[in-house]
């Protein structure tokens, strides 16, 4: 095993590990499925549950599901104005015997045969004051957050329902504010039965605080563990391990390989779409992470950054993905854009790779070894 050492960070609560790396793993071999479907033309993404794969197909509001290998089993849940039917599809989750769908503000919870059970919509306002989150927002106060449309996840656990969160706030937000790195949260707690808002939770870590101010890169990705939470930030080389409150504890983490990090702060509503697809296309960032306990592996995905500092591809910005066991970077490896690991069944790691691009309409589904 690799050697390692703890330190503990400033705020005395965070303990920073720190590992050298074993690297053995520097090319994965992937099989492309083939799925027995014909003629879908859909976009979206796959996800696994008890040993299937379920394709969330956005474009026609359908949920196909589908074996192992492909093969087609049936379409659970699809578009309509019938009782057990949903009009578009935007976030969705399997946890247990139930299906979660995050359309706009409304859940929609589905249950074991497939039939709508509970249909609520996300109240942020109950407990707010409309004059203070005009006048003198505060980072604790619910009313000020909405629900966060890019790149949301969502999860259930232990009744209750989470959603990535961020606030717009003319007086509070990630263009003009240093206050909202420091202390604005990320997530939204719910009563998953009435829909209202029970807490805001989680912090950004100190990495946003070296800038000034970088909204282009305001992206975090989770996986669920137990009673912990794996945390990634886009500008952050650290993976943070918080508990169900979304307080960190322990963070590892190696820097990606050939990384350019060189960020164009943005400050002004004018800029922000000006560099958008600049900044993004040409710099580096950490994306999806997958914890799969059963082996104590992770998987991390992250773009390196494009030599072409003329840029404003998504495709010309490489992906790569690192691999961790027990918290020691064991691999880091090419992989195709559009590429996120999502499960594993028997022997294989499955990788989604048709979620979020714009020239692929069909499934996109990878497995592999690590050998």
């Amino acid at each position: 095993m690799a050697c390692s050492k703890q330190e503990k960070s400033e705020s005395k609560e965070l303990t920073i590990i720190s590992n050298n790396s074993e690297e053995d793993i520097n090319q994965i071999k992937l099989e492309k499925l083939e799925f027995d479907i014909e003629d879908l033309i859909g976009r979206g993404e796959a996800v696994i549950s008890n040993e299937n794969i379920y394709f969330v197909d956005k474009l026609n509001s359908q949920l196909l599901k589908f074996d192992a290998e492909g093969n087609y089993l049936e379409t659970p849940i699809s578009k309509g104005e019938g009782p057990s039917e949903i009009q578009r599809f935007e976030n969705f989750i399997i946890s247990g015997d139930f299906k979660y769908f995050l359309s706009g503000y409304t859940i929609y919870e589905f249950d074991q045969k497939n039939e709508l059970s509970n249909r609520t919509v996300l109240d942020f306002y109950h407990g707010s004051s409309m004059k203070e989150i005009e006048s003198n927002p505060q980072p604790d106060d619910p009313g000020i957050y909405e629900v966060k449309y890019s790149n949301n996840e969502i999860f259930v656990r232990d009744g209750k329902f989470y959603s990535k969160i961020e606030t717009s706030n003319p007086k509070l937000n990630f263009l003009m504010h240093e206050k909202y790195y420091k202390k604005s949260a990320n997530y939204g707690e719910f009563d998953l039965k009435t829909g209202k808002i029970l807490r805001v939770l989680g912090k950004k870590p100190p990495i946003y605080l070296k800038y000034k101010y970088i909204p282009h890169f305001d992206f975090y990705y989770h996986d669920l563990s137990d009673d912990e939470i794996y945390i990634s930030f886009e500008p952050d080389s650290l993976i943070y391990i918080a508990d169900k409150d979304f307080n960190f504890k322990e963070a590892f983490g190696v820097s990606g390989k050939g990384m350019i990090q060189e960020y164009i702060e943005v400050s002004e509503l004018d800029d922000y779409d000006d560099y958008w697809k600049g900044n993004r296309a040409r710099n580096g960032f950490y994306r999806q992470i997958k914890f799969i306990a059963e082996d104590d592996l992770l998987f991390r995905t992250y773009n390196t950054g494009s030599k072409d500092r003329s840029s404003t591809e998504y495709e010309d910005n490489p992906l790569r993905m690192q691999i961790y066991k027990s918290k020691v970077l064991i691999g880091d490896v090419e992989i195709p854009n559009y590429f996120k690991v999502i499960g594993k069944i028997g022997e294989y790691f499955y990788a989604d790779g048709s979620g979020g691009n714009p020239d692929n309409e069909e499934i996109v589904v990878y497995k592999f070894k690590l050998e």
